[in-house]
């Protein structure tokens, strides 16, 4: 595959053949990952299932990736992004322009990223999830404004408690429940693909990875917490 020589000694598409991937929300987050993702290898040897019924909108375009004809058009967000990455390369990927609840009768995972907009949706998904049998891991990236929030959670460890915790509806003030006009900059997006598309790569390769990451491209701070081995990573 000389399309990926350039990464072959740190990734190649032969790392997660056959290991399918649901990416839930096909928004800022969503549509970043997903084009991180693709840039990878993803989809050539595996498959990539997006989901997210919501359609594009003029207040999108700063940061996600889609175009102006997307818009004028009304289109779902998962059918705009389905023809920006048939620009890229032949991907296997598959749409699904409807709500995910986690409780879908179809096999899921074994990998399934969470980009979904609200603590109150992702608590609900992650009710179904948990009770499934295959999903092995779920990584749930959120932001607000300058800072990201990152979640790798393990689900045949039953490490789970700290993951549940988050999902608490934060008090009045919170950085993740900032107004409209402050919620997303293209920079926190990216950024927050990029820990997603590594993280991947690491669990691909039985390598250690965070369970929990926070970085804020304001104040130009990180916290990294857990893995298989602490003493790499972080307290």
């Amino acid at each position: 595959m000389s399309e990926f020589l350039r990464q072959q000694d740190i990734f190649t598409p032969h790392d997660i053949e056959d290991r399918d991937l649901d990416l839930i929300g096909a928004g800022a987050l969503g549509g970043a990952v997903l084009l991180v993702l693709i840039k990878m290898g993803f989809g050539v040897l595996n498959r990539i299932v997006l989901w997210d019924f919501d359609r594009c909108a003029l207040h999108n375009l700063s940061n996600q990736w889609f175009r102006k004809s997307h818009v004028q058009l009304g289109q779902h967000k998962v059918e705009a992004l389905e023809e920006m990455v048939a620009w890229i390369g032949k991907r296997n990927l598959e749409t699904m322009p409807v709500r995910f609840t986690g409780a879908e009768e179809r096999p899921l995972g074994p990998v399934a990223v969470v980009a979904v907009d609200s603590l109150e949706e992702r608590a609900r998904i992650w009710g179904n999830i948990k009770q499934r049998q295959d999903v092995r891991l779920l990584i749930d990236v959120r932001m607000g404004a300058h800072v990201l929030e990152l979640h790798a959670v393990d689900l045949a460890s039953g490490d789970v408690a700290a993951y549940e915790r988050s999902l608490e509806i934060p008090a009045a003030g919170d950085t993740f429940e900032a107004a409209c006009t402050e919620r997303a900059i293209f920079y926190t997006v990216l950024g927050g693909a990029s820990f997603v598309g590594s993280i991947l790569r690491a669990w691909c390769r039985d390598e250690d990875y965070p369970r929990h990451l926070v970085f804020d491209f304001r104040n130009f701070f990180i916290q990294v917490c857990g893995s298989r081995d602490p003493a790499r990573v972080g307290p």
